[in-house]
């Protein structure tokens, strides 16, 4: 894994040499997973070029993308396949903050979208899946406004198809933490410091009530992949063929 340093994406990173359980690892400059394009600067462009990026999967949902567009490269040859939406309640949680909204709020708030992101946007998971396992596709970037929970969960998903470490998929995740997108120009100036941080950050527990709401609902991770995202055995290996050395 290796951070690109963009002024205008903070958390953008290369998925590359994320360990399998098998002994194989995510092929370099392949996967690369980031928050919202729409600010970067003439020199980040110049840089996002020299990537060679053939698509951008693009998990915001309408509004935000017609507010902040995607800024890319002229005259890149790169395909953009717009498959968001805006978690349930999000929209609540974000016009409803105010000066005694707590972190703790927040935290509980973002528990419980990650527990229904696998049951109520399989569908669109589903979509990110077909997209990188068509052959003109890689390499892709998979990336939302802030890059740490749609794209987060949807990383997530993917490594674990892949059969990267669960170890390994957690840090990635938690990652994020350490170049949080500025969220502030979403909310009303008077919500309290600790709660933007909250807001701004992402936890393992975030993550796990995503994961354990796979296990109740599917059973298990492969039958999710299968019956809900449509990922049989031989699509799995075919990934695997994609994105790992």
């Amino acid at each position: 894994m290796r951070q690109h340093r963009f002024l205008g994406a903070p958390n953008f990173r290369d998925l590359g040499g994320l360990r399998t359980q098998d002994g194989r690892s995510v092929r370099w400059g392949c996967l690369f997973r980031s928050d919202s394009l729409a600010e970067l600067t003439p020199d980040d462009l110049e840089r996002f070029s020299t990537l060679g990026l053939r698509s951008v999967i693009d998990l915001r949902d309408d509004d935000e993308r017609e507010r902040k567009p995607n800024r890319l490269p002229d005259r890149a040859a790169i395909s953009q396949h717009a498959i968001g939406f805006l978690p349930r309640g999000a929209h609540h949680l974000l016009t409803s903050l105010g000066p005694t909204s707590t972190a703790e709020a927040v935290h509980h708030a973002l528990t419980e979208y990650y527990g229904q992101f696998a049951i109520a946007h399989a569908q669109n998971y589903a979509r990110m899946f077909e997209i990188l396992l068509q052959s003109d596709t890689l390499p892709a970037l998979v990336h939302c406004t802030s890059g740490k929970d749609r794209t987060g969960f949807g990383i997530a998903l993917l490594l674990s198809a892949l059969g990267v470490e669960r170890d390994e998929i957690f840090a990635d995740y938690l990652h994020s933490n350490r170049a949080p997108r500025d969220l502030r120009f979403m909310l009303r100036k008077d919500v309290p410091h600790e709660t933007v941080r909250a807001l701004m950050g992402v936890r393992a527990d975030y993550l796990e009530a995503a994961f354990a709401a796979i296990e109740t609902h599917w059973s298990c991770f492969d039958h999710f992949l299968a019956e809900a995202l449509g990922i049989n055995e031989a699509r799995r290996q075919q990934l695997r063929e994609q994105l790992l050395d």
